[in-house]
């Protein structure tokens, strides 16, 4: 491991349990212990196993002061942010962002025409790599960074995700996302490729009609180490051929992304000039608008591409507030978030907004629903615990937030969705 690696992955910090203290000193009662607790019915059979769900859970308040500047207040439930969980797709999420502030990178450096739906073709020069040039879906069939961002927050699209992988390379990724100050994360994979092919990313051509740019294939060297605990998980699994093999399944060459680093980064994304400039994206106005916007459609509102309304109100792709189906689904609430699903593993880091009672609020919860201790069988939980479970959370927060008394009402109309 290169000593850069060392130095970040040994800054990781012990986020303690229940209402943490290492992120935020706390002086009152933690508000999430009076929400859980008024409906214990919903969720008592959960979290009274914490070994077994494996819940976190943070609640961000969000209060305005006069000029309309957020301040922040976090309540933590069982946060451990050196405890392994499976994030799955919402690693999309710092991959979309890295995406969009490499692109204006490279044109500072000289692509002046480079931008975001700039057509671009993947090359291959290795036996795993694909050559790609067509998007059926996009507007002219031609793929585009953009193109790819929006599939991922409308549909969580897993191809898009390897196609900015390859964009940015995994080197640049992670050591990005370490300088600026997300640490407890490490993009170490695309979906649904070989563990060491990962280090390679294939060589991508824009063209605008006019000019062409080639940047070549590039390799990580990094011996990346997950420094999170609890990689080693459950009492088997099923390995590629179908065949259960007994004993835990090996997390630790697999994506990371700790909870507190989730619901940092979504600050950065929501409210960027309220956090460290540290951790701030370096993104246009109209980078923040555009990655805002397509972060809190229903997919059936996604210009390109189409969905059908019937099958995806059916899988919602937001599991907090969402995951409860009484939810309206009419835009009065917005969820400006990342999912991810696999593995048993169901997590939704998200900004939430009810534009009829003026209330706004950050909220963050992972639970793995894997009952029978079995991995890699797409046997789990998510229909009868994960989804009701968040849904349910996700609905009483709200209710929570809808009677806090605020001094400020927010101005939330920069979060209207325009159609």
């Amino acid at each position: 491991m290169s000593r850069f690696a060392i130095f970040l992955f040994g800054a990781c910090l012990l986020v303690a349990c229940h209402a943490t203290r290492a992120l935020k000193p706390q002086q009152k009662e933690n508000p999430l212990d009076q929400i859980l607790a008024a409906q214990a019915a919903d969720f008592d059979s959960v979290l009274a196993r914490p070994d077994l769900y494996e819940v976190q859970i943070i609640y961000t308040q969000i209060d305005r002061d006069a000029r309309q500047v957020p301040h922040f207040t976090s309540y933590y439930w069982n946060v451990d942010s050196t405890r392994y969980f499976y994030p799955a797709s919402t690693v999309k999420m710092p991959l979309a962002l890295l995406t969009l502030e490499r692109i204006n990178q490279l044109k500072r450096e000289g692509a002046a025409t480079l931008n975001k739906n700039t057509a671009y073709a993947l090359d291959s020069v290795r036996a795993f790599q694909q050559n790609y040039s067509v998007d059926p879906s996009a507007p002219g069939q031609k793929p585009s960074l953009a193109h790819d961002i929006r599939k991922i927050f409308a549909v969580s699209d897993n191809l898009a995700y390897n196609h900015l992988f390859e964009f940015l390379g995994r080197e640049y990724i992670n050591q990005t996302l370490h300088r600026k100050g997300y640490t407890r994360t490490g993009i170490m994979h695309r979906f649904n490729y070989p563990g060491r092919d990962n280090r390679y990313s294939s060589p991508i051509t824009f063209n605008d009609g006019v000019n062409s740019r080639a940047y070549p294939e590039k390799l990580d060297t990094n011996n990346w180490v997950n420094p999170q605990r609890g990689l080693q998980k459950g009492t088997g699994y099923q390995d590629n051929q179908g065949q259960l093999i007994d004993g835990p399944f090996d997390f630790s060459s697999k994506n990371w992304f700790a909870l507190t680093d989730m619901e940092k980064m979504l600050r950065a994304v929501i409210f960027p000039e309220a956090v460290p400039a540290e951790n701030r994206f370096d993104l246009s106005p109209d980078d923040y608008r555009f990655i805002r916007h397509y972060m809190g459609i229903f997919p059936w509102e996604c210009d390109y591409p189409k969905y059908d309304s019937v099958q995806f109100s059916k899988y919602p792709v937001e599991y907090l507030v969402f995951g409860d189906p009484k939810t309206p689904l009419d835009g009065s609430i917005r969820s400006f978030n990342k999912t991810g699903g696999a593995y048993g593993t169901l997590t939704d880091v998200a900004y939430i907004v009810d534009f009829e009672n003026n209330t706004e609020f950050i909220l963050a919860a992972t639970i793995l629903c894997n009952s029978d201790g079995i991995f890699n069988d797409d046997r789990y939980d998510y229909a009868s615990v994960g989804i009701p479970f968040l849904g349910k959370l996700g609905q009483a927060v709200l209710a929570y937030e809808r009677s806090r008394k605020r001094k400020v009402t927010p101005d939330l109309r920069a979060f209207k969705i325009r159609k």
